[in-house]
């Protein structure tokens, strides 16, 4: 089911009001946070907020078209990890973000050491605070986990699952709204927790509009084997459909809250090289901090902060020379290149270029279109599909300007921006560990 349908046949609080938002940052001020909101896009450099401002403009009117990132930026914060690579993975990124100390890479809230360090929402649990997490990702992964569980290694999945549901406590465990995909985790061969957890007492949805009648919690949800769909191939609107979901029920409990709120997979389109799957990402992202916005609007005592793990893939706006970088080529593409890779694989060569027209809907050279129907002739199923992935991602970047210097992550600084009660200590350069810190002070009711 198409996302968009779930949310046109929600109907959620009313304080998440519709009103239009002012650009002015003191709306939000109360004298002390009751709440954290701390949303974390994941491999978002500052680039990405470039090409998303760029992609999504709106050419009709005159200047750039205002997105919600702009009235909240504050600052900047580093990356690195626990060694002198300066570059991170999620894990570590998360791990500063969650314990204010840094790790090394593929660390799940432990030091170098891999000795366990307090997560803000463990020190948000034992102030009597409710605590909960939404991602696009799979609820297993580096950052989601990194706030709630402590392992040697990110890759751990299962056993990651397996203490997201162990209660710390009776009848108590270590969240009260868990949701993102990672049904798969929770369900396997050796341990299906599902129906235990419900037997539990826990409220358990697979399907997103389950959402709309989940009145009790804690709840845990899981929509997707792993990672939910990339937005350009499903809706925007999921992450944000989520996030009102989530605030719904925090708010609804009448205490005290911290939401991580991470989007995802901002991250997974760098690593893919594919900038119309990164600008939607964004889009969906953006949309989020609306929601985000609405409800700081009507609960003041609400502190936002909003950063990045890293950034990935060496982003360019603008490439070999040529000062371009073409924004309205890379609004015009339909899907990702990961899910035209997956199609085109499985189909005759001979239709490709009436799906690629369709899919891909750029204007391309007779040299481009050989180069993008070359991999047909790849006999095995895997190395076909790898090389249309990179003929893809060749192409795309050739003719939209843009540039990448790596599948992986940069050591480049990334934003800090924050809105509510104590934003002005977010504000010029920080270290990621930083804001962990100072929020670790918000929750232990002092000035950060």
């Amino acid at each position: 089911m198409k996302l968009h349908r779930i949310v046109a046949a929600s109907v959620l609080l009313g304080s998440l009001s519709t009103a239009a938002l002012a650009h002015d940052e003191h709306q939000y001020e109360a004298a002390q946070a009751r709440n954290i909101i701390y949303v974390i896009g994941d491999g978002m450099g500052f680039e990405y907020i470039s090409a998303y401002r760029y992609a999504f403009d709106d050419p009709s009117k005159p200047g750039l078209s205002a997105t919600a990132f702009d009235d909240l930026l504050k600052g900047s914060a580093t990356t690195y990890p626990d060694d002198d690579t300066w570059v991170t993975d999620s894990a570590a990124g998360a791990t500063a973000l969650a314990t204010g100390v840094k790790s090394y890479n593929g660390a799940i809230g432990v030091d170098a050491n891999k000795h366990p360090q307090q997560t803000l929402m463990e020190l948000a649990r034992e102030q009597g605070w409710s605590t909960a997490a939404v991602s696009t990702s799979q609820v297993t992964h580096a950052t989601p986990a990194s706030f709630f569980t402590h392992h040697p290694s990110r890759k751990m999945y299962d056993a990651i699952a397996d203490s997201l549901a162990t209660p710390i406590a009776d009848g108590q465990w270590s969240f009260d709204v868990l949701l993102g995909g990672g049904y798969d985790n929770f369900n396997r061969d050796d341990k299906n927790w599902l129906p235990e957890l419900k037997r539990q007492g826990m409220t358990v949805v697979t399907e997103f509009d389950q959402l709309d009648d989940v009145q009790q919690t804690p709840v845990l949800g899981v929509f997707a084997p792993y990672g939910l769909p990339h937005a350009i191939d499903d809706d925007a609107a999921r992450l944000s459909y989520m996030t009102k979901h989530a605030l719904r029920l925090l708010t609804e409990r009448r205490k005290p809250f911290a939401l991580m709120i991470e989007g995802s997979q901002i991250d997974w389109c760098g690593h893919a090289n594919d900038i119309a799957c990164a600008v939607n990402e964004m889009h969906s992202l953006n949309l989020t901090l609306k929601v985000i916005k609405q409800y700081l609007k009507a609960h003041p005592d609400t502190l936002l902060v909003v950063t990045a793990d890293h950034s990935t893939g060496g982003l360019t706006l603008g490439r070999d020379g040529i000062y371009q970088w073409h924004a309205e080529r890379v609004r015009n593409i339909n899907a990702s290149i990961a899910e035209m890779s997956r199609t085109l694989v499985d189909m005759p060569a001979a239709e490709w270029r009436e799906y690629l027209k369709v899919n891909l809907a750029l204007k391309l050279s007779d040299e481009q279109w050989q180069q993008l129907l070359q991999p047909a002739q790849q006999e095995d199923k895997k190395a076909r599909q790898q090389a249309i992935r990179q003929a893809l991602v060749a192409v795309t970047a050739k003719v939209t300007g843009t540039g990448w210097t790596t599948s992986g992550h940069t050591a480049v600084d990334v934003p800090v921006l924050a809105a509510g009660p104590g934003a002005e200590h977010f504000s010029g350069y920080m270290d990621n560990t930083d804001i962990a810190k100072a929020l670790f002070k918000v929750i232990g009711g002092q000035n950060p």
